[in-house]
């Protein structure tokens, strides 16, 4: 009982926040102000964002100035907010959600980049990619292209690592952890696709709090001719060192 009453207060918050992000986005998104204050204003919301959601964040390590790439493990769909809470960065994120009713919109004027499935959308994705980089952005990316249990980390795609090549801007890697159950099962914030969002949610809201520790790994140089698919392997070994994760010998990455 006491965790429903929980979740349907932190429900009803949320529904006022959200409406409020619309608002913020439509007055800063619009073009007023500079970058750096559209960039706090984010950051402070997303950090009200996990706060109502009961969501904890322990930050290691600080984002760096300047342009970089930021990779990062997928575990969830709360890596957005949780990741939005602690560096400036603009996400890419698949297509359908830029359909979707208000986060859809609230997406969009957050800057996020948006890719569709297919081989022939990458080379396009990778282009807006490396003119936000060389216009001193951060962009985010979750190179696994789904969500595991935390468990793992997937073999990386290193298409998109082209971005940080043909502009020599830095790889951020960065590690996201939710840790375990008491019984050892995947942690709760876990999310794949086998899983209902709705009824994921609610069993989020439910919970006195929920604990994420976040590792702002060091630095990935990219010199001129870098290899993507050298990057992708550099950037996920840190990640799975990070982790705590046993490395597997003999994984390949994806071009």
């Amino acid at each position: 009982m006491r965790g429903s009453l929980r979740a349907s207060w932190r429900l009803l918050r949320l529904f006022f926040f959200v409406w409020s992000g619309l608002w913020l986005t439509f007055r800063h998104g619009s073009g007023l102000g500079s970058r750096e204050r559209l960039a706090r204003v984010q950051r402070e919301w997303y950090q009200r964002a996990v706060k109502l959601l009961g969501v904890e964040v322990h930050c290691h390590g600080e984002q760096v100035e300047g342009p970089a790439l930021v990779v990062a493990n997928h575990v969830s769909w709360l890596d957005i907010p949780v990741l939005g809470s602690r560096l400036d960065v603009r996400f890419l994120s698949k297509s359908e959600i830029a359909r979707w009713p208000v986060i859809g919109w609230l997406a969009r004027g957050h800057g996020t980049l948006f890719i569709r499935r297919g081989a022939h959308q990458v080379e396009a994705i990778v282009g807006d990619i490396a003119a936000a980089l060389n216009a001193g952005e951060k962009v985010a990316i979750f190179p696994e292209a789904t969500t595991s249990r935390g468990d793992d980390v997937r073999n990386f795609h290193a298409r998109l690592f082209a971005a940080a090549v043909a502009t020599a801007a830095p790889i951020q890697p960065v590690a996201i952890d939710y840790g375990r159950e008491p019984d050892g099962s995947p942690a709760h914030a876990s999310y794949t696709g086998d899983d209902r969002l709705l009824f994921h949610f609610w069993r989020l809201l439910r919970r006195e709090r929920t604990d994420v520790e976040v590792y702002i790994l060091p630095l990935i140089p990219v010199e001129p001719d870098a290899l993507r698919r050298d990057l992708a392997q550099s950037a996920r070994r840190m990640i799975v060192a990070a982790l705590s994760l046993p490395q597997k010998p003999g994984s390949r990455d994806e071009a």
